[in-house]
């Protein structure tokens, strides 16, 4: 009996004592644990590989005991399979196939005969992160994987057309009851083709091998995914919605995490395969019972994770499900967050977590669950006359986030996630990727509270993205009305052919089909965008790319346009920023935001952010109030701030304040919002009108720089405007005015309020975000004589 051994070769771990609960991990923190765990890994690599046997030892016989050691299972029928897991955690960690010692591993794993059912599956998951052209150096270790694992599965003999094997030994093919163990317990994995017995540890990884192979281009057997699917829900405990090791443990085996994690991960799988198209026609939210229940499992029992005999192991189920799942909670449960602080807090000084198997998967767990997060699909209710409906149709296409997603994985070549979230938390939940979708066939009526978040997010610099289900007209006006209320005249209006969105990767003009886009702006960028019509949801539920190109392309191309192509922001990573509570502020100054009949205000949370700033870098506290030009209340204020998106004309009265303003030792700060060509030349226009004195450019050497925190010529321009406008301008290019030997207006026809919010957005002419964080402190510290 060699079945106890629950995840074979798998987990040589020791049992862990978790410590209490630290304060959350810091993504620098995250970021310098996968270094130094990768070095780990690398280091202890010999002669291409990790086993710690340099060949394949005979079968393992049971002691005096009756038990077989688990390093002896590995270095007999599983051997590879360490070399094949390390391999695994490598690449996906961002370490290149091409890099000397992944191509020796690589070499060392194609050219040794493997065949346990954790080896070959951990060899299958490789080929699915190799680029295309690489895979074809590996096609036919591919087909040979492909051909194991399907012998190695119960029943699966019979899918490549051939008899089932009997047992090792001759014995008969007779099971529990005189039933065929074939048929009995199709669809599960054995350690080898010539086992008796079966696991869900071995089992989950049979189907991931499996899946990797497909997602890789090689297609399982017709009934695969069913078989599975059938033979995982028949083993699922009805009554607690977990499953265990093994049936043929039950007596003995509870349910645990690591099996509960298999099994609901494997049903994701499985959905995906097999459901598809049960979510197409709204009819209100998909649910699968089973995964809810495994889910619920999980959600109750979170904490035997940390108490687990396997706890690594666990972890890296927990990723799978929460990356499956889109879950970025189980229940109130930030499983990320717990898990990161574990391992950070339990790395050794060597970066390893103790054996390689235990490294590696807390490597996954810390790589894969930290990986860029594309867009967050919101849980949201409806309020109807001061309840909230259960029953609110945001997720009638489940899987429609997470198919857009892996697609566009591929393409990039490079893991992204995505995320559920809902409004019960604080907005900084919803940063995690700069665009939340929201999605349904009813009519929105959202709490005062939730809109004033959704506002906030935006005003923070994400945008959300909307689909009418099934084109429902009533979810495709309230949406609109919603954007009217929060951002007003939040005028919604078909997105041109030559928007930015339409063609900063791929080109709309080598689309097939059409997609109708609206869009509300503040006249620098996308605040909202909506799908009327077009339904692309149901395209992506569906998984196939076909003819419909459009639908998934436009959603590749709107995260690069909200990531300007480049900023793929791992997850914890965060440009959010607030006043440091530890540092103490030795100066205040005060600010007048000028408001104009026209667009003055288009990014409220600029100097909100650009405040937090000042408070933690310069130790000054500022205080911004809006000032109705004309109304002669801009008396008593040393700083005013002016901006547009657009083309304006202030009255003679509204001239006439700011001239006293200047005249009285005040200084204007002025910046054509988004680099707004129109808003430059009335800003140009409205300041010549202020004084006589002639704007330059500033010298980099202006005292005015010693504020930057910089060296001026480090001060940077976003992707776009220096391809598009500026060439290879560096540093910065702010004018001047001087009225009464004091510099009086300091105009940027470059965006700094976009900048100042902190969102990377493509098709800004400006500054970077740091670069205009770092410009507006030197020009507010300099202008308020500070």
């Amino acid at each position: 009996m060699r079945h106890w051994a629950f995840v074979v070769w798998i987990v040589a771990g020791i049992l862990i004592c978790w410590p209490t609960p630290a304060p959350a991990a810091t993504s620098k923190q995250v970021e310098d644990a996968i270094k130094k765990a990768k070095e780990f890994l690398i280091n202890s690599q010999r002669e291409g590989n990790w086993e710690s046997a340099q060949k394949r030892m005979p079968e393992p016989r049971p002691n005096a005991l009756g038990q077989v050691m688990i390093t002896d299972i590995i270095n007999s029928n599983q051997w590879g399979g360490t070399t094949a897991l390390v391999t695994y955690a490598l690449l996906a960690s961002g370490e290149s196939a091409q890099e000397p010692r992944m191509a020796e591993s690589l070499k060392w794993l194609s050219t040794h005969e493997i065949n346990g059912t954790y080896a070959i599956a951990m060899r299958a998951q490789l080929w699915y992160l190799m680029p295309p052209g690489k895979r074809k150096e590996f096609a036919e270790v591919m087909k040979k994987d492909r051909e194991i694992l399907i012998t190695n599965m119960r029943g699966g003999k019979s899918l490549l057309g051939g008899a089932r094997r009997p047992p090792a030994g001759g014995g008969p093919m007779i099971g529990p009851g005189g039933v065929d163990p074939n048929e009995e317990f199709k669809g599960f994995y054995r350690y080898t083709a010539d086992d008796n017995g079966y696991d869900h540890s071995a089992s989950q990884f049979g189907v991931l091998g499996m899946w990797a192979l497909e997602q890789a281009g090689m297609e399982s057997p017709n009934g695969y995914w069913k078989i599975v699917e059938d033979a995982w829900l028949k083993d699922q405990d009805k009554a607690t919605g977990g499953w265990n090791y093994g049936p043929l443990f039950r007596p003995m085996q509870p349910i645990t995490p690591t099996m509960t994690a298999a099994g609901v991960a494997t049903l994701f799988i499985t959905q995906d395969y097999l459901h598809m198209k049960d979510a197409l026609d709204c009819k209100g939210n998909i649910s699968n019972k089973a995964i809810e229940a495994g889910m619920k499992w999980m959600t109750t029992n979170f904490n035997q994770v940390f108490k687990s005999e396997w706890p690594f192991y666990a972890l890296y189920g927990v990723e799978r499900i929460g990356l499956a799942s889109g879950y970025k909670y189980l229940g109130t449960i930030d499983w990320y967050e717990i898990g990161s602080d574990k391992l950070v807090g339990l790395q050794q000084p060597d970066g390893g977590w103790g054996t390689a198997f235990d490294t590696s998967f807390a490597l996954l767990f810390l790589v894969r669950g930290r990986a860029p997060v594309v867009m967050n699909k919101l849980e949201y209710a409806i309020d109807f006359h001061g309840e909230k409906n259960a029953g609110t149709n945001w997720n009638e296409r489940p899987r429609d986030a997470a198919n857009v997603t892996r697609w566009m994985s591929r393409q990039f070549e490079r893991d992204l996630n995505w995320q559920i979230v809902n409004l019960k938390g604080s907005v900084d939940d919803l940063h995690d990727a700069p665009i939340l979708y929201i999605t349904g066939n009813q009519v929105l009526n959202l709490t005062a509270e939730d809109e004033a978040k959704l506002k906030e997010f935006v005003n923070q610099g994400g945008l959300i993205l909307g689909n009418a289900d099934c084109g429902h007209l009533g979810f495709a006006t309230s949406f609109k009305k919603l954007g009217a209320k929060l951002f007003p005249p939040g005028e919604f209006k078909e997105l041109p052919a030559g928007h930015i969105v339409f063609n900063n990767f791929y080109q709309r003009s080598k689309w097939k089909g059409g997609l109708s886009v609206q869009g509300l702006n503040n006249g620098a960028r996308e605040l909202m965008i909506l799908f009327a019509s077009a339904d692309p949801s149901r395209i992506w539920q569906t998984g196939t790319y076909g003819a419909r190109e459009e639908a998934w392309q436009f959603l590749a191309n709107l995260y690069l346009y909200m990531s300007e192509k480049k900023d793929f922001r791992f997850k914890g990573d965060t440009y959010i920023l607030k006043p440091d509570a530890n540092v103490q502020a030795s100066k205040t100054a005060k600010l007048a935001r000028l408001q104009y009949a026209g667009n003055w205000d288009p990014e409220p949370g600029s100097w909100k952010r650009e405040s937090a700033v000042l408070h933690n870098e310069a130790q000054l506290d500022l205080t911004v109030e809006t000032i109705r030009l004309g109304e002669g209340k801009l008396a008593g204020y040393k700083l005013a701030h002016l901006t547009s998106t657009n083309k304006f004309k202030l009255s003679d009265k509204e001239r006439e304040e700011l001239k006293a303003f200047i005249a009285g030792g005040g200084t204007l700060i002025a910046d054509a919002c988004g680099g707004n060509g129109e808003a430059a030349n009335s800003l140009e226009t409205e300041l010549a009108a202020l004084s006589t004195a002639k704007i330059d450019i500033l010298k980099q050497d202006h005292p005015l720089y010693t504020g930057l925190g910089m060296p001026a010529d480090k001060i940077e321009y976003r992707p776009f405007a220096s391809k598009q406008h500026l060439g290879g301008v560096h540093g910065p290019r702010l004018r001047g005015a001087e009225v009464n030997n004091k510099l009086a207006i300091i105009y940027s026809p470059e965006d700094l309020s976009v900048g100042m919010v902190g969102q990377a957005v493509d098709g800004i002419i400006g500054y970077t975000p740091a670069s205009s964080a770092a410009l507006m402190k030197a020009v507010v510290v300099y202008a308020s004589g500070q």
